[in-house]
C-alpha cells in the first residue's frame, strides 16, 4: 500500500509531498531505494490524512489491531508446510526472540487465536495477495467487531473479534 515513484527524492527530503501533473498532493515521500537510481516510495495521501486527523482529534495515532504476526499463504508456503489452503494468513512467530505469533492481551489473544491457526477471511473477504490481513484491519476502527473465518484446531470455524487499539 505504497506508491512507487521515479520522482527524485533526495536524502533528507522524506516527508515532502508527491504531486501529480495537476499539482495535487497524492502522497508523502518516505523512502528511496539506495541500490537503484531514482526509485522512491510514498505513502498515499489518504493514509496520511487519516493519521493527521487522528492526531488532531485525539493527540495520538489511533489504529485498530488484531494482534497477530502472520505469513500470507501462497502455493509455495502451502506446499512447504503441507497446508490445506493456498490462501489466508498463517499465524506464526517471527525468527527473532520476542516476535510472538499472538500479542498477549490483544484482541486475537482474547479470542483464542494461536500459532498455527489460519485466518481465511475477514467479514467475508478472502485473504490473499490482493487483500492482506493488515490492509483489511486498517479499514476497520477500534471497537469494531469483525467475523473471522478460520482453520483452527483441525476444522473450519468462525470467530467474532472486537478490535482493540494498537499500543
Amino acid at each position: 500500500d505504497i506508491i512507487q515513484t521515479d520522482a527524485a527524492i533526495n536524502p533528507g527530503n522524506s516527508g515532502g509531498p508527491l504531486l501529480n501533473i495537476a499539482g495535487q498532493v497524492i502522497g508523502m515521500n518516505v523512502a528511496t531505494n539506495l541500490g537503484s537510481e531514482n526509485i522512491g516510495f510514498a505513502l498515499p495521501i489518504n493514509d496520511v490524512r487519516e493519521v493527521y486527523e487522528s492526531v488532531r482529534e485525539h493527540g495520538r495515532i489511533i489504529r485498530p489491531q488484531l494482534g497477530v504476526r502472520y505469513f500470507l499463504i501462497n502455493d509455495e508456503l502451502q506446499s512447504e508446510l503441507k497446508l490445506s489452503y493456498n490462501y489466508g494468513a498463517y499465524v506464526s512467530r517471527g525468527e527473532n526472540p520476542g516476535e510472538l505469533a499472538v500479542i498477549p492481551g490483544s484482541s486475537a489473544d482474547k479470542a483464542g487465536i494461536k500459532e498455527g491457526d489460519i485466518i481465511l477471511e475477514v467479514d467475508g473477504q478472502k485473504i490473499d495477495k490482493d487483500h492482506n490481513l493488515a490492509t483489511l484491519m486498517n479499514e476497520k476502527a477500534v471497537g469494531d467487531t469483525v467475523e473471522l473465518f478460520m482453520f483452527k484446531d483441525g476444522k473450519e470455524t468462525k470467530l467474532e473479534v472486537v478490535l482493540q487499539e494498537m499500543q
